[in-house]
């Protein structure tokens, strides 16, 4: 008689569902309310009495807060279950808002505290209930509709926060985004009784083992090429983000509103991506063979978004710009379901912590290394191929260090 795997019998009646819809609103939340502090910043920098361009340094204290936000995720849902750090942090999103609307620069670094304390864990607490309720097989594919929730968030504040703008004020705008939020913590309630029912409530929470996601996976090889892995593509995702409304309009002379439309498009060639990125890894290809396939593609249109000038027809840079999306914006359901693959299930939690750090280290990083070569270089190719040779070799290395077990 054949024996039955846990992969034959785990989704008897589509059980990822709820949880899937879950993290996905919970994401989407946190990115709409992070998201949101850019787009309101032209109208409320004024009335806190800073200027608008200091939300580089709001974004830069949120995201080292989330840095060690999310390496403490895993001991705290580990006791006190990945669906109630979910609802808690749908509430420091609503304080986080709500601090902004006090309007004062005190209050602005509260609020970035505040939203770095709830973007930090829902990677961590995502990935831990998720790796719980689907298959080996399915896991990519599901991870990658999760993901899509980060660029959702960003089309949402960006799509209906100007309107409620323009209808009352900012303050009424960000809050609404704020009060959305606790609703989502409510309506995820109805998941903690079987997500949460296996806790350690004898878990110890103490700062002293801050350290451990990072020690986890840094111990391991795969783990650690995973962690390096994240690092780059992230950073580099985030530093594409970052300077391509400005290179399309200061280097080709793109008028705004094109340049932006080139935009939309790379960001919505990006959730296409992950989705059909996270059907083909576990289907046609394993993971980890996308995400080098990934590093590599990108690499390509990386350099060729260097080599764009005002000679290029405007057909071929928004191709190049949706090929770049689809490559360069789309690892993150991979890389997430793929390290699951690497780890005991009681250690999904706090494996995802060390990634999480790595990936926001990258976002802080890199970024700030492209501008600085474009300083010193006054050359946007040049740190384009920066880019590039970096994807590439990362690549390269998570070739020889992740694949090899395919091959007997």
């Amino acid at each position: 008689m054949t024996e039955l795997t846990k992969d034959d019998v785990e989704l008897p009646e589509l059980r990822f569902v709820g949880p899937l819809a879950g993290t996905f609103a919970v994401q989407t939340m946190v990115s709409m309310a992070m998201f949101g502090v850019a787009v309101i910043a032209p109208v409320a920098a004024p009335a806190i009495g800073v200027n608008a361009e200091l939300i580089g340094t709001f974004s830069a204290i949120a995201y080292g807060v989330g840095m060690i936000a999310g390496l403490m995720t895993g001991a705290l849902a580990d006791r006190f279950g990945a669906i109630r750090i979910c609802q808690l942090t749908m509430v420091l999103t609503f304080f986080g808002v709500i601090a902004l609307t006090v309007s004062t620069p005190l209050a602005a670094i509260a609020s970035a505290i505040l939203l770095g304390m709830s973007y930090g864990p829902v990677n961590p607490a995502s990935t831990q209930i998720l790796a719980r309720v689907t298959t080996t097989r399915s896991r990519p594919f599901i991870f990658s509709v999760k993901q899509t929730g980060m660029p959702a968030g960003a089309a949402l504040a960006g799509a209906l926060l100007p309107l409620l703008i323009l209808a009352f004020d900012w303050r009424v705008a960000i809050a609404a985004t704020g009060v959305v939020a606790m609703v989502v913590a409510l309506g995820i309630e109805s998941l903690r009784p079987r997500i949460d029912a296996i806790r350690d409530t004898t878990r110890p929470i103490s700062i002293g083992n801050i350290a451990d996601p990072l020690k986890l996976v840094w111990q391991y090889p795969r783990l650690r090429c995973l962690m390096i892995v994240g690092y780059v593509y992230a950073g580099s995702q985030v530093a594409i983000a970052t300077f391509y409304v400005i290179h399309l309009t200061s280097e080709l002379g793109l008028p705004l509103a094109t340049a932006g439309l080139i935009y939309t498009a790379l960001q919505i060639s990006a959730i296409a991506g992950r989705l059909i990125w996270g059907a083909i890894a576990g289907h046609l290809l394993p993971g980890d063979r996308v995400l080098v396939w990934l590093g590599f593609s990108t690499s390509i249109f990386v350099v060729v978004a260097g080599l764009f000038d005002a000679s290029w027809p405007l057909w071929s840079i928004a191709l190049a710009s949706v090929l770049l999306g689809i490559t360069s914006h789309s690892f993150n359901g991979v890389f997430f379901s793929e390290f699951t693959r690497h780890v005991m299930p009681e250690q999904t939690g706090t494996a995802a912590g060390g990634m999480q750090f790595a990936m926001l280290a990258g976002v802080a990083t890199v970024p700030l290394a492209f501008g600085l070569l474009i300083t010193l270089t006054h050359s946007y190719f040049v740190a384009y191929c920066a880019i590039a040779l970096a994807v590439f070799a990362t690549a390269a290395y998570a070739a020889v260090t992740l694949t090899p077990r395919h091959s007997a």
